[in-house]
């Protein structure tokens, strides 16, 4: 309770501060980074059975890229441009145990982020002498398929859109026993918000001959998604297994009635991470159905071309339902340990998402995304990392019913070459 109030407090003197002095701050950092001794974490109490320890991770991103989209006007060219950002998956945090008892509060470094809370991670757990861990609040969900050795400028969903899905950190109780994680997720409305257009709440329909749509919006029926996952580590393996299930309900409003229905989401998939002589290797792949509508899943970098076809009325204003959205993608990295210091990792993923039409009027389709990247991982010190990367995204649709209204886009292609500057501790 103290130690949230503190952070709490902290938080507001951050961003309170102003940008100049956080730019201030962060050049700081990074002095310090190429000058004091290295060491992995802040430990500032450890005594019996009472450890706090205090924990970050600043992500600065320079980086060139150049997009390339064949469609239609207004979205025909290319741009290219040089971006300079503070990373929005920076993070301070602390970790405090004692005893059984054990708890983690991660703080967003980013000011952009604070008006959808100021919170990465905010849990507490409590470990049993049977071997049940119980852990209440936000965290990582165990139904992702992330590459944890090493993803695109070490972003949180390095490639999402591109063969790796996930839910991202919601709020839970976990129960873990015996290499097992059942979890039941409470999904945040944001992401609630996302599998309709903008994530505002609603679409607008097609208006007909004396029959107005108003919207389509997500009724508060939605059931705590289910996640079950299996550990595994077997010599140089390790891994886990998982499957996501969830049902939400939306309304389709006319000026004559109301439509219901019951959309459910489902997953399952695998992450195996492999270890010998130097070498990791990770391979991850999974199926879902439906996983666009609670944002498992997107096409790309993006999930209009999926909303905009998968809810629909029809010319005549009525409320037709949706269309089942099915995705599978895989994705594969190798990394090679040059030196303590140094390694190097190849990798991307491959993603298609297909759409079937049950409505008799929203347009079928299938969307195909895929990435290759390289990265160079240097850490100055335990301090400071540095990770050169080129990474290359393609997106390409193969049937014009399925894009996004007004942006007719059948095929981006994105060049990234750039480098995140890491200072933690």
């Amino acid at each position: 309770m103290y130690a949230g109030v503190g952070f709490s407090y902290l938080t507001y003197l951050i961003f309170s501060w102003g940008e100049n002095n956080m730019k201030k701050f962060l050049v700081i950092l990074f002095v310090l980074a190429l000058s004091v001794p290295s060491f992995a974490s802040i430990t500032v109490v450890d005594s019996n059975d009472m450890k706090l320890s205090l924990f970050s991770s600043i992500r600065l991103l320079g980086l060139y890229q150049n997009v390339n989209t064949n469609g239609s006007a207004p979205q025909v060219g290319s741009n290219s441009d040089l971006v300079y950002d503070l990373q929005g998956n920076s993070r301070l945090g602390l970790e405090f145990s004692v005893g059984n008892f054990f708890s983690t509060a991660e703080l967003k470094f980013s000011p952009d982020n604070v008006p959808s809370g100021v919170f990465r991670q905010l849990f507490v757990g409590y470990k049993f002498d049977n071997g049940l861990k119980v852990l209440v609040g936000r965290t990582y969900t165990t139904s992702e398929t992330d590459l944890w050795y090493d993803n695109v400028f070490e972003l949180d969903d390095g490639l999402h859109g591109y063969g790796t899905m996930g839910v991202g950190r919601q709020n839970m109780l976990r129960l873990s026993m015996m290499n097992i994680d059942l979890s039941f997720l409470a999904l945040s409305k944001i992401t609630k918000n996302n599998f309709a257009k903008g994530g505002s709440g609603s679409i607008n329909g097609s208006s007909g001959s004396g029959n107005n749509v108003t919207k389509l919006g997500i009724a508060d029926d939605i059931m705590p998604a289910i996640e079950l996952a299996y550990t595994l580590k077997f010599g140089g393996l390790s891994g886990k297994i998982f499957g996501f299930y969830t049902g939400i309900t939306v309304e389709g409003l006319t000026d004559t009635d109301i439509e219901r229905e019951w959309i459910q989401s489902a997953s399952a998939g695998f992450a195996l991470q492999y270890d010998v002589v130097g070498i990791t290797t990770v391979l991850s792949a999974f199926y879902a159905l439906n996983g666009d509508y609670v944002g498992a899943v997107r096409w790309g970098s993006s999930q209009e071309a999926v909303y905009n076809n998968s809810l629909k009325f029809n010319k005549e204003g009525k409320w037709e339902g949706y269309n089942d959205t099915t995705t599978w993608g895989a994705a594969l990295s190798v990394g090679y340990k040059i030196m303590d210091t140094l390694d190097i990792t190849a990798g991307g993923g491959f993603q298609s998402m297909s759409a079937e039409n049950n409505s008799g009027y929203a347009g079928t389709g299938l969307l195909n995304s895929y990435s290759a990247y390289v990265a160079l991982r240097y850490n100055i010190n335990n301090y400071f990392t540095i990770v050169p990367t080129v990474g290359y995204y393609v997106s390409d649709v193969s049937n014009s019913d399925f894009i996004p209204t007004g942006g007719e886009i059948k095929t981006r292609a994105t060049l990234i070459a750039g480098a995140q500057f890491r200072v933690g501790f």
